[in-house]
């Protein structure tokens, strides 16, 4: 039996509440003979009966395949299980809670007939609590194959592994990984694969739906100090990238400044989390002193003390106001109709 010409890997954690069926479903439903692609579901330790269903999944479709993890990796851990368990000449990542456009896997499959790369970038759609959005979310203006440092010094950094489809000899080659057990797994291992690589093309390609829900959004996602810690430690990690990997590199600063602004956001979402101010200075000290950090990040660094404490009595002395300029309001609208 001949290798599938695609690996799609999808994490999987109690995927029968975040859609999976549907994301497998825009696999099966692609007009692609399924000997062209396997798809490889990792269960991640699932509490529902996600595996129970996959498991009915694979008996209908001989190109699943199901790997159990025995502890829980979280998303990197996930992928790294995939990718080592890959069979085919590229590898694709996909979300369990997004979908394939249809026939986008063959519009790819076709392209990649004639040419080959190291990594090709898709552009992509959105849709956000239930609303679709068929319009290109990433669209680049040069498709011209170029190697990785000059694609991230023209465009940034596409670091969701989902836009991406990579030469898995090239993948292996490089011996790039994930980090495990963290919620913030790609942002650095989207600028290490693209240094790494010699020929890159973008394709205007809409291939994924990214399924946005409130639950899911960074705001939402960033109330909690241990996401907010993940968070954090992202950005620490992509600047050691911009600081070793690219440090004679004119991308270096777009490396740096994505960097900056994990950095930026994380210590806003500091600012209003619900935490002690032990807890936040924690998270304050976590995050390095550079050039490229914000006005409010570097105000964060040089007074950590007064910040934090000034972020726990903040958010209280707000929510008083707004309920003082609503009682006002009533207590005007009131009078004008007694």
């Amino acid at each position: 039996m001949s290798s599938p010409f695609f690996s799609i890997i999808i994490p999987v954690y109690n995927g029968l509440t975040h859609d999976l069926p549907i994301c497998l479903e825009s696999i099966w439903s692609q007009p692609l003979d399924t000997s062209i692609y396997e798809v490889i579901c990792v269960d991640d330790c699932s509490t529902d009966d996600t595996r129970k269903w996959l498991a009915k999944e694979a008996e209908k479709h001989n190109n699943l395949r199901v790997i159990k993890h025995i502890v829980n990796k979280r998303q990197g851990g996930g992928k790294n299980t995939g990718v080592r368990e890959a069979c085919g000449k590229y590898i694709l990542f996909i979300d369990q809670d997004d979908y394939y456009h249809f026939g986008a896997l063959k519009k790819i499959f076709d392209h990649l007939q004639t040419i080959d790369l190291d990594i090709l970038v898709t552009d992509f759609s959105i849709q956000y609590n239930g609303i679709n959005n068929n319009v290109s979310q990433g669209h680049y203006n040069n498709n011209k194959v170029m190697d990785g440092e000059s694609f991230v010094k023209q465009n940034g950094n596409p670091n969701a592994p989902w836009r991406l489809v990579i030469n898995r000899n090239f993948y292996l080659h490089i011996q790039l990984s994930f980090e495990e057990n963290t919620r913030i797994e790609d942002v650095d291992w989207g600028v290490k694969v693209f240094f790494y690589a010699q020929r890159v093309q973008f394709s205007p390609i809409i291939a994924i739906q990214y399924v946005k829900t409130r639950s899911n959004t960074t705001e939402n996602l960033c109330k909690h100090k241990e996401i907010l810690k993940d968070w954090i430690l992202g950005g620490v990690r992509t600047l050691d990238v911009a600081n070793s990997l690219y440090i004679n590199s004119q991308a270096r600063y777009k490396i740096a400044g994505l960097a900056a602004a994990y950095f930026d956001y994380g210590i806003k979402y500091v600012f209003g989390l619900n935490a002690s101010v032990k807890e936040k200075l924690l998270l304050v000290s976590l995050v390095p002193d550079i050039q490229e950090n914000s006005k409010f990040v570097k105000v964060a660094k040089r007074m950590p003390y007064l910040f934090c404490v000034a972020s726990v009595f903040s958010p209280p002395f707000f929510r008083m106001l707004r309920m003082y300029k609503h009682f006002k309001k009533a207590r005007k609208l009131n009078k004008s109709t007694s």
